[in-house]
């Protein structure tokens, strides 16, 4: 894993244009992955996400890695609406910061935290993959952690109309933080979740808050799902 590290920070400036896919012609770090180069990146979740969001929506990216679905959205709203990302780990939050800037997405937010249902300082295991770290008693940095909830409360955030969730394992922190939020704002939702856990507490939370939700990928290995969720209209 740390020569994979080093190989990616060596890397890093290298960029090549996107040939397929929502962010066709958008330049992007070929180090991240020919999914991503190909288009091909997270094919449930993106075709979701796609097919539900529109133009002018204000966007929470919480656990944005390195600014994919960010990407998506502010290309899609196009100088209209709003998105605000979330992501604590120092390598992701590199890449993410080159390629708002490099493609011009200047309307995209990011806070570079954590996000849980309080603010404090917490843990944070970055030795796995870049996509999979997490909040861990036993991780190697000290990251700030947040409260969505808190920060639309105090006026620091409006409220959002779309948010995506995918926290290696985060989601009941995240969805308690929300609960206020959600209840009243009523925003779609795309949440991963990440061990048999935290998706029967993803399903019973939809279900408490009358949401219309469809498990994208039920045969999914290992626990992790994608779940699309809808407000019921009553």
């Amino acid at each position: 894993m740390k020569f994979k590290h080093y190989f990616k920070v060596l890397l890093s400036n290298y960029f090549v244009k996107i040939k397929e896919g929502p962010l066709k012609g958008r330049r992007w770090a070929r180090v991240t992955g020919r999914k991503y180069i190909h288009g091909r990146e997270e094919p449930y979740k993106t075709e979701a996400f796609l097919a539900n969001f529109k133009k002018g929506e204000v966007f929470f990216d919480i656990g944005a890695h390195i600014g994919y679905f960010s990407s998506m959205a502010s290309v899609i709203n196009a100088g209209e609406g709003k998105v605000f990302a979330f992501e604590p780990r120092p390598m992701n939050i590199r890449f993410f910061k080159k390629h708002m800037a490099l493609n011009g997405f200047s309307d995209v937010t990011l806070f570079e935290t954590a996000v849980g249902d309080t603010d404090k300082e917490v843990r944070f295991d970055s030795n796995k993959g870049s996509a999979t770290g997490r909040i861990d008693p036993e991780g190697n940095l000290n990251v700030k952690q947040v409260s969505i909830g808190r920060m639309v409360k105090d006026g620091s955030l409006p409220n959002p109309s779309f948010v995506k969730i995918d926290v290696e394992g985060g989601e009941i922190g995240v969805l308690n933080g929300l609960e206020e939020v959600i209840a009243s704002a009523r925003p779609k939702l795309i949440v991963a979740t990440h061990n048999p856990e935290c998706h029967a507490f993803v399903l019973q939370f939809l279900n408490r808050h009358r949401y219309n939700y469809t498990i994208l990928n039920p045969g999914a290995v290992k626990g992790d799902t994608e779940i699309v969720a809808l407000p019921a209209n009553t």
